[in-house]
This record gives structure tokens, sequence and C-alpha cells, in this order.
């Protein structure tokens, strides 16, 4: 069997994995993700940042003194602690900054060797979600995406100093004590609050490291431009949650271009999510028949039908706007295939997107392997790594347009963490990320 590695995607039939239904369509999710706001990946809070660099930093202090370690070991292990520790301190309650709560508890060895075990926590951490924000905010650098060829550079120093300034566990340097602690020299790290206030996703990042990553957001040209401007829109609309949330008016620190972007992202999105809703009521569907197949010339349910109807009306919405920045116009050649007038052939052609959830065999649709039947949702979508954690996590409604790019929503909560204003917004999830 092939080994899979703790935080990196496996092989697809892995069992129990988190679907990812992308449709065929990820790269134009990235896409639009990219033009709503650049570079910001799935960051929703500033510790997600933070303790991801801190693991390059520490990989590299390892390396230095001749351990052979990767960063990502190093990190996912560094971020299991700190859920940890945070939930060891809040009697393990639930918080959306915080996985691993039912994986974890009961566990007392937190010796490096058993915190960096794959079953010590959960299967996708937060670290996956930083991989682009990292280097677009300068914090790493390194050529390409992997983030075990990243090294800390001097803004991402200066970072972890900010974050961990007056924070001495044992009297030493963060980065140290966790050195020694990843070495095995010093396996203390229950009985240090420095330590925990570093690590914990529950506690707030120092003002000045809280303007130091701001600065970090919005400085530079090009893409930084439109952070700026996402920025100062989320802004007004958490100082005054009245002043625009909808697509009948853009907002004037927003160019035009930007706001094109957003609009079209906004109803490609919408129209995706459709195509997974015509899924899903399909999955349904053959959960409830004999056999778990349902013959393609049968006549559908009400309920396939209904969603059929509003996957085209989404469908042609895209269409008619007009505006499409993907290569060779897919998100334009998706749309159209979501308008065909006939049912059966507008299923057949999601079933060959799909091909893991449901599958054609001859003229019989039959599950595939990542079939749920009436155990669906929508976090499904290619979407779903960028917005785990943050979906749901908030008491009240953020006041954004609909459909737009969960970058937008992930920046409206960033803003308000870096104002230490995010725990008047957050509700504890309804189950637990230790499936992810």
């Amino acid at each position: 069997m092939a080994e899979v590695t703790w935080g990196l995607l496996g092989p697809e039939a892995l069992a129990g994995e988190r679907r990812t239904r992308t449709l065929g369509l990820g790269a134009v999710v990235r896409l639009f993700n990219d033009r709503a706001v650049p570079g910001l990946g799935g960051v929703w809070f500033g510790k997600q940042a933070f303790l991801a660099t801190l693991g390059v930093a520490v990989a590299e202090k390892l390396r230095m003194s001749g351990r052979r370690v990767r960063n990502i070991e190093v990190a996912n292990a560094i971020e299991a602690l700190a859920c940890w520790l945070a939930l060891s301190s809040n009697e393990w309650t639930r918080d959306p900054r915080l996985r691993g709560a039912t994986k974890m508890i009961g566990k007392s060895d937190l010796s490096y060797a058993a915190v960096r075990s794959p079953s010590f926590y959960v299967t996708v951490p937060m670290r996956q979600s930083t991989v682009q924000p990292l280097r677009a905010l300068g914090l790493v650098e390194g050529t390409g995406e992997r983030f075990n060829a990243f090294h800390c550079s001097q803004h991402g120093s200066d970072f972890i100093e900010a974050v961990c300034e007056g924070l001495r566990p044992h009297k030493r340097e963060v980065v140290e004590h966790l050195a020694l602690w990843a070495a095995g020299s010093h396996d203390d790290v229950t009985n240090s609050w420095p330590l925990r206030q570093a690590l914990s996703p529950l506690e707030p990042i120092a003002p000045r490291a809280r303007e130091f990553f701001r600065e970090r957001i919005v400085q530079g040209a090009g893409e930084a431009a439109r952070r700026r401007q996402a920025l100062a829109w989320v802004e007004r609309l958490r100082a005054k949650p009245n002043s625009g949330g909808s697509w009948e008016q853009k907002p004037d620190v927003l160019e035009d271009a930007h706001w094109s972007d957003l609009r079209a992202g906004a109803l490609f999105f919408a129209t995706r999510d459709a195509a997974l809703a015509v899924l899903d009521a399909v999955e349904a569907h053959i959960a409830n028949s004999s056999g778990l197949r349902v013959r393609l010339d049968d006549q559908l349910p009400k309920s396939v039908s209904r969603a059929i109807n509003s996957l085209r009306r989404h469908a042609r919405a895209f269409v008619d706007n007009k505006h499409d920045p993907s290569a060779g116009f897919a998100a334009t050649v998706f749309s159209r295939e979501c308008t065909e007038p006939n049912e059966i052939r507008l299923i057949e052609r999601l079933f060959a997107r799909d091909g893991r959830v449901l599958r054609q065999r001859d003229r019989h649709i039959v599950p595939g392997v990542a079939f749920r039947g009436l155990q669906t949702d929508q976090s499904d979508s290619q979407n779903a790594p960028e917005q785990a954690g943050a979906e749901g996590a908030v008491t009240d409604v953020i006041p954004l347009p609909e459909n737009i790019s969960s970058r937008v929503r992930n920046l409206f909560l960033l803003n308000l963490d870096m104002r230490d204003e995010l725990d008047d917004w957050l509700v504890a999830p309804a189950a637990d990320e230790d499936a992810s």
C-alpha cells in the first residue's frame, strides 16, 4: 500500500476521506478566489498563519542542529500541540478556531514523538490553508508551493518575534523551547503559561503583531492592491453593517474590474453549488432505491427536477453576465452544460464531471467510492479546504453580497481578529473537525 503522509492529499479511494467534488472546476474556483482576495488562501484568523510560520522556523532550527525533519511534520505537530493546550485550558469546549476536540481528548503523552503521529490529530490540519498566504505575505521564501521547501523570511521571523514578545517558556525563546521539545531534550510543554499564550489559537496576538500582520496584508503593488481594497471594504462593513451588502451598488473603494470579477465569481459559485445540489438530490434518491441503483430513463423525482431547475437558472445568470476570466472560458463551458434542456443529458454531464460520488454504468446510476447516501453536505466542494472552520462560525450573518467568494468572508473575519473583536462573533461549531 502506498504511504499516506499526514496533511498531504492521499489516494482517491482512501477509506473515510473527506469528499472533494471538484467537477473538474478546481482551477476556475482558484481563479475566482484569487481575483477576489489574492493570496489569502484559507486564513481567517492570525494564529493560523503564525503557527504555520513557527513550524517552518522550528524545523529550520532543528536542521541547523543536524536533525533531519520536514517542515510539514514539525508544523503539524506544533498545531496539534497548540490545539491541545487550548482545549485543555477551556475544558475541551469546541471552538471554530480549534480542531481535534474529539480525537485528542484523554491523550496525555505530549512528547514530540507522540504528537507528531498522524493518529494524534486531525488528518487535514489548518496548515494546509496557509501555503499560499505564507508566500504571498512574505512570511516565507521558497520556490514553488511545496511547504517542505519553505524557509522562514525576515518578515516571518519578525512576525514570530512580535507574537512571542515577552513570552519565554522556561526562560527560553518559544522557537528554542519547541526545538528542544521536538529534539526530545525537554518534553515539558504543559506547565508553561507563556507557551500556551503564544500557541493557543484562542489567545489573541499582541497589538504590535496584529499591526505587523495587517501591514503584510496591504503592503506592495499588483495583487496587494486588491487586498488593500477588499480590506477597506470589509472594514467599512464592520463599522457600518448597513452600508452595503448587496450587488446593487459597487463600493467606491473597489475598482470596476475587481467588482466585475467578484460578481462573476459569485454567479459561478452559485452555479457550482446548484450543480452539487443536483448531485446531492440524486444521491439521496439512490439511497432510497432498492439495490442502490436507478435507471437513468426512469422518471426523476420532483426533488431532482426542482434542483435541476434551480441549476439552470443560476447557470443562465452566469452566461448572461458575459464576464468570464477563466482560461478557455471554462466557467462558461460548464455553465452552458448546466442549461441543457434535457434533464437526463444534463445529469449525465454532471456524472461525467463527478465520477466519485455517483457513476454511470450503462443506463444506471450507481454509487461511487465516496457515496454517502442521505448524509450529504455542501462542504464537499472545491472551496472546502479554504473555508473549513470559518463557515458557520459566526453569530450573525456577515453583511456581504450573496454567494461571494469565501475569501472575502475570511478577510472579514481576519479583520475582526486584527481588531481583537473576533470572539464577539464566534459560536461553537456543531461538530468536530476530526473527520477532515
